[in-house]
């Protein structure tokens, strides 16, 4: 068979022989799909149907007569013996090898090779079946390959498998011995599985496997408490998976432990509740928002808001507590809260409580954590209403307190148009006609005078509440500059204002609590100079969204260690000083979204910076 051989003369009696083999390729052999073959005693081919020339590629009358290499060379002497073994014993045997075709490609087949006999009994030649199982041999070396994946999967998988069938285990991984702390196969296997699962919860277990089984499909992911050899009780997460173990209805179960977990579960539990707990009993109100809606509030935020119980605060727009002036300035600290990673500055504000009462607060926010890729906000809120009170109490003390120290500047300023009048009021007595109308010219211009410093004096003693406008800054200084001319001038100190007349610097504001700043600062220059000097107001732009107020004077000046201490309450620097002005101005320009810093030095000098932000 390993080499073909020459054509050997067909002796007489094989017409016969032929004969009979034709008859039978007519019956059968032409009309199957599996190839056949009838070798002779000596591996000459005899006949071949149409399966076999196209298996092969050799045609019936390519192959009549002769040996072919089919076989390959490895194969040789087992095929050999196989023929010998079906000639000896008179019974077909079957078995698979590689087949060679004509173009020398190799592939899986399975044989059978089963003896012909004559009329009168004697074996004359074997017939060969071949089906090419290429195709099965490679689905089976596949599937071989999967369920060696899938064994190594479940016997290195780090997650307990164990296998059970007729309620005892049959199977289990290297992680399930460590999960139940078995040591060897005895401790586990062929166990009931029911011995292992904590007796509260076997009757649980039984009627869910026995439900699985009914719908022949897995469980969800269910929670149970599993024994261990040494009677340690952990918790488990099981699904149970119906399936076919060694041809056996089985459960496989697919376990994890989450003991540590339950633990971190329950500390993290215990310390939310701390949590809410503290956050409940906090003294300062607090209130936790998403997208500007309410998720949660503490008693002392109920309590401030005028509300009995949290459901009638939460779930609404926070809008309706914040009063309507300051929306904007709250929309844009919502925004700008998510850009950093803390708390943001507080700031004064003005809340809406349940029945509409205004509320004095100062605020702080920050974000919590995201959930669903929106920022979770907690704003951190103080009452500052009675604070606010008292501030307004300082500054109007401090306010009375100017008021009678300009009081000699506005007798001298309102004196010298008085004399005026008086003088013109004796002319016209005796005055001709034409005169008296010139006069009277002159006299109404001195009145005016008199009238605006008098509104000016009315506007800085008079007690108002804070309300914040928009308002052009040059007007406010102008009309503060003009007020303290008269006692400039009784100090020899002139006052020159600078700014840019092609821009309007807006500014939202309270004019009277501004114009109470300027005053109190000009009036600090003009005391710093009792032999005279110059003060210089320079208004300009610092960046794209501050203005710059810049007062500057030449006085005795201040020491630089007493510079940090400026704006503490009833700290002073002159003799008859009360230590509230520049406190006051401190205050009244944080309120305002701005900023003041004071520079001075011995001899020189003292210079003032204020920015507020642009409208």
């Amino acid at each position: 068979m390993d080499k073909m051989i020459e054509s050997k003369p067909i002796p007489t009696n094989w017409k016969q022989h032929m004969q009979q083999i034709n008859q039978l390729f007519d019956i059968c052999f032409h009309h199957t799909n599996a190839s056949v073959a009838v070798i002779d005693l000596h591996n000459e081919i005899l006949q071949v149907n149409r399966a076999y020339e196209q298996m092969y590629g050799w045609t019936k009358d390519e192959v009549f007569g002769k040996c072919l290499k089919t076989v390959p060379l490895n194969e040789v002497d087992r095929v050999r013996n196989i023929h010998s073994q079906v000639i000896v014993h008179d019974t077909a045997q079957s078995y698979e090898t590689h087949k060679l075709r004509k173009n020398g490609d190799s592939f899986s087949a399975s044989m059978t090779v089963s003896p012909l006999k004559d009329s009168e009994g004697r074996i004359f030649a074997l017939l060969e079946v071949a089906k090419d199982i290429s195709d099965r041999k490679m689905e089976d070396e596949k599937l071989k390959e999967s369920e060696e994946r899938y064994r190594n999967l479940v016997e290195l998988s780090p997650e307990p498998i164990i296998v059970y069938s007729d309620s005892i285990i049959v199977y289990a991984n290297q992680a399930a011995f460590k999960l139940v702390g078995a040591e060897n196969e005895n401790q586990l296997l062929g166990k009931l599985a029911i011995e292992f699962i904590h007796a509260d919860e076997r009757n649980e277990l039984g009627a869910q496997i026995e439900y699985l089984l009914k719908e022949k499909k897995p469980t969800d992911i269910i929670e149970k408490k599993l024994l261990r050899i040494n009677n340690e009780v952990i918790n488990v997460e099981i699904r149970a998976v119906p399936i076919e173990y060694f041809g056996k209805p089985s459960i496989q179960l697919l376990c994890r432990d989450i003991t540590h977990k339950k633990v971190m579960e329950s500390i993290v539990r215990e310390r939310d509740e701390e949590y809410r707990r503290m956050l409940k009993l906090l003294p300062e109100p607090i209130i936790v928002h998403q997208e500007s809606i309410i998720c949660y509030i503490n008693d002392i935020g109920l309590r401030l808001l005028g509300a009995q119980a949290p459901s009638e605060i939460i779930g609404r727009n926070m809008f309706e507590f914040v009063h309507p002036d300051f929306h904007e300035q709250v929309k844009a600290r919502v925004k700008s809260v998510a850009l950093v990673d803390n708390y943001i500055p507080f700031i004064e504000l003005k809340l809406l409580g349940l029945h509409g009462d205004p509320i004095a607060i100062e605020a702080s926010s920050v974000v919590l954590h995201n959930y669903l890729e929106r920022p979770v906000i907690q704003t951190v809120l103080r009452d500052i209403t009675e604070r606010k009170t008292a501030e307004e109490m300082l500054r109007h003390s401090e306010k009375l307190s100017v008021v009678g120290q300009l009081a000699a500047g506005i007798a001298h300023e309102i004196r010298n148009p008085l004399t005026s009048l008086v003088g013109f009021l004796q002319l016209i007595k005796s005055a001709p006609p034409q005169k008296i109308l010139e006069y009277t010219d002159i006299m109404l211009v001195e009145l005016n005078r008199i009238n605006n410093i008098v509104n000016e004096f009315m506007l800085i003693s008079k007690p108002q509440s804070s309300k914040f406008e928009n308002k052009n800054i040059c007007s406010i200084i102008s009309n503060v500059v003009s007020l303290l001319q008269p006692q400039a001038l009784l100090h020899n100190v002139e006052i020159q204002f600078e700014s840019s007349k092609d821009f309007e610097y807006m500014v939202r504001s309270d004019e009277g609590q501004l114009k109470q700043v300027f005053i109190n600062l000009l009036k600090n220059s003009l005391e710093a100079m009792p032999s005279g000097g110059n003060i210089d107001i320079v208004l300009q732009h610092a960046d794209k969204r501050r203005m710059s107020i810049k007062l500057n004077d030449n006085g005795v000046g201040i020491a630089e260690e007493l510079l940090p201490r400026l704006g503490d309450p009833f700290f002073t620097t002159k003799e008859e000083g009360t230590g509230l002005g520049l406190m006051v101005c401190y205050r009244i320009i944080e309120a305002h979204q701005g900023n003041m810093r004071i520079q001075s030095k011995v001899g020189v000098g003292t210079a003032i910076e204020i920015e507020l932000p642009f409208i």
